[in-house]
């Protein structure tokens, strides 16, 4: 019997919802909530999340911290609207967005994500990801998602930017392509790595695939969990653009200040 994976997806997503009712407690404390919080997310957790909607860099998305530096720069007209990274150091891609800040909270929620077996809070996570990104209008022909090497996706049951990935594609009605990169190498954990080491991390980690679609003048949007120093995000949008990418934009849950 041919078993119809949208059904499947369809009938696993509602069981999720039977034993973890994304509506009745909020995603980041636990708290009870009710029905109508879109993020399901409590008042507390709404206002305590340090949301990238001020200043943010122009290249990559990262909040500008308001430092002194910044201030008398201002005063004087020569507004800093790129963050120290994106100043001196080159990105292949067109240009980055975020919806919050790294910090503790952001920090603990994104970790309960990924590592305590909750795939189900990816549906709301990617509806955030999709409000942020629908204030962009962005014309983009094709969505993807930061790959998982096989064995670490196996092992943790799903890929955390691919579930937030295929909201934000199904909310902007833009076809989801899960067959474009591949994670070659299984390395050692970005999180307890520094910038230097982030990137020599990522060298030859990812790989277009072989059979992947036809790339050539597309514009992309790239999906992934979190941006510190972008080393990923580079290494994955270089690919994509010597496959015949015209440009690529890259979408974060978080990313660090600066």
């Amino acid at each position: 019997m041919k078993i119809n994976m949208d059904s499947a997806g369809q009938l696993g997503k509602a069981l999720l919802d039977l034993l973890f009712p994304s509506n009745i407690y909020c995603i980041c404390c636990g708290n009870l909530i009710d029905g109508s919080r879109v993020y399901a997310l409590c008042d507390q957790c709404m206002e305590a999340i340090h949301w990238a909607n001020g200043r943010t860099c122009t290249k990559c998305g990262k909040v500008l911290a308001d430092t002194e530096k910044r201030r008398l720069l201002d005063q004087v007209g020569q507004n800093q609207e790129l963050c120290d990274d994106c100043k001196h150091n080159r990105h292949f891609f067109q240009q980055g967005f975020t919806c919050m800040q790294y910090g503790s909270v952001e920090r603990e929620m994104i970790h309960k994500y990924k590592f305590n077996g909750c795939a189900y809070m990816g549906e709301k996570l990617g509806r955030v990801m999709l409000d942020r990104i629908r204030m962009e209008r962005l014309q983009v022909d094709m969505i993807t998602a930061v790959p998982m090497h096989p064995k670490k996706q196996m092992k943790r049951g799903y890929n955390q930017s691919e579930l937030m990935a295929k909201v934000v594609a199904k909310g902007l009605g833009v076809v989801y392509n899960n067959r474009v990169l591949i994670r070659k190498h299984y390395k050692a954990p970005m999180n307890k790595l520094d910038a230097r080491q982030r990137q020599l991390n990522v060298q030859d980690a990812y790989a277009v695939r072989e059979n992947a679609l036809n790339l050539n003048r597309k514009s992309i949007l790239l999906i992934d969990d979190v941006y510190t120093t972008g080393s990923t995000a580079d290494e994955c949008s270089s690919l994509l653009i010597q496959a015949g990418a015209e440009r690529v934009y890259v979408l974060t849950l978080a990313a660090g200040s600066n």
